[in-house]
């Protein structure tokens, strides 16, 4: 059996949340602006694929009869909201993007993804 749509997709936004936590770090040590750069596209692609993501949660219920745990679908929105915000954080001028709301909400996303994983793995009923 194929893996849903929605497993697929929500690789992408953990690798792209992760990695612009790692370059928001880099930045705070270096003050180079192309990590801050790095991490304006790694929120944006993760953004991105997260809303793709949850917009094909449907489209698994329907075709695929998965049942997920709606304790990560509130997760995931959660994730979604904190990626937009960092990202909107992350508009701003060199070193106030990044310290300290900037890096703050990076950390905030990658943990709040990681627990969206934990819900999503011990709820998820297959019907």
């Amino acid at each position: 059996m194929a893996a849903a749509i929605h497993y697929i997709l929500r690789a992408v936004p953990l690798t792209c949340f992760s990695l612009a936590l790692g370059a928001d770090i880099i930045y705070l040590q270096t003050s180079n602006l192309l990590w801050l750069h790095f991490s304006e596209w790694l929120l944006l692609v993760g953004v991105v694929f997260t809303g793709l993501a949850l917009l094909a949660l449907p489209i698994d219920l329907l075709i695929r009869r998965v049942r997920p745990s709606w304790l990560a679908v509130l997760a995931g929105v959660v994730v979604l909201v904190l990626a937009i915000l960092n990202n909107l954080v992350h508009t701003a001028d060199g070193w106030t993007a990044v310290m300290p709301m900037g890096v703050t909400l990076s950390a905030a996303t990658v943990i709040a993804m990681i627990v969206t994983g934990i819900f999503g793995s011990r709820g998820e009923k297959h019907v």
